[in-house]
């Protein structure tokens, strides 16, 4: 098989993953930018993630790159914006699923989890979920200076949590299978946005009254490393599991 003369349409046609960074690199406290919005937008139109120094939660929805800032507010990122860590992909029309009332993220998880064993619990998987929330929580990190702490203290000190009541807007949420961890969340993660894109953030729970969500399998996964001492030096390896927890899950679980 020769060389495919136009890399970034052969990456979009196989709808890969594409991923700035490590999640355990993010948890040690790397939080410079290893790339820019701009950057980015090349290789997805959904995403989700973090903008450097832990700056607010990044959502990317319909090719559009947002930063969360510290009341749940959302703001367009400008192109120059520089991201610690972000998974991206593009998502097209394929499996959906209609979604009556849920009342939680643990059953909307549930849900999932249920198609992605039937369609293989190895692959990768992107969601897009449309619809009417009777309630959003969400949370987002206000900015950091170094010399950076770890992700944890971040958390503990820094963390910012809302909740948006009676929305509509849209989930992103990816799926990384269980060999994965530390790479990236084993399992779910979610980010929220709402219809106006005006607010949003990271999912720690919702309830939804009803919506669709629009399901996309891949086999490819892309990776970027940063290029600092700091990722160079870290000892990705000691980020624990109860440190991967508190991405999900914040400081108070």
């Amino acid at each position: 098989m020769g060389f495919v003369s136009s890399p970034i349409s052969y990456l979009k046609k196989r709808k890969p993953i594409y991923q700035i960074s490590t999640l355990q690199s993010l948890i040690m406290g790397n939080y410079y930018g290893s790339a820019t919005v701009e950057h980015l937008l090349r290789f997805g139109d959904i995403g989700l993630g973090m903008f450097e120094a832990a700056d607010g939660e990044l959502v990317l929805l319909n090719h559009r790159c947002y930063r969360i800032l510290g009341d749940g507010s959302a703001r367009l990122a400008a192109m120059e914006d520089r991201v610690t860590f972000a998974s991206v992909s593009f998502v097209e029309e394929g499996d959906t699923i209609r979604l009556g009332a849920l009342g939680s993220l643990e059953a909307l998880r549930g849900l999932l989890d249920e198609r992605v064993e039937l369609l293989g619990t190895n692959y990768l998987y992107i969601v897009r979920v449309d619809g009417a929330f009777r309630r959003v929580a969400a949370r987002t990190e206000l900015r950091q200076e170094p010399p950076f702490q770890k992700f944890a203290e971040v958390i503990a000190r820094d963390e910012r949590r809302f909740v948006f009541e009676h929305v509509t807007g849209s989930l992103v949420c990816f799926y990384f299978p269980q060999y994965l961890e530390g790479v990236n969340t084993a399992g779910w993660h979610f980010h929220f946005l709402d219809e106006a894109c005006s607010c949003g953030g990271h999912v720690f729970d919702m309830e939804l009254e009803q919506g669709r969500a629009l399901l996309n399998r891949t086999d490819r996964f892309v990776m970027d490393l940063p290029h600092n001492p700091e990722f160079q030096e870290a000892a990705l390896a000691e980020a624990s599991k109860d440190e991967i927890h508190q991405i999900e899950q914040g400081g108070d679980s």
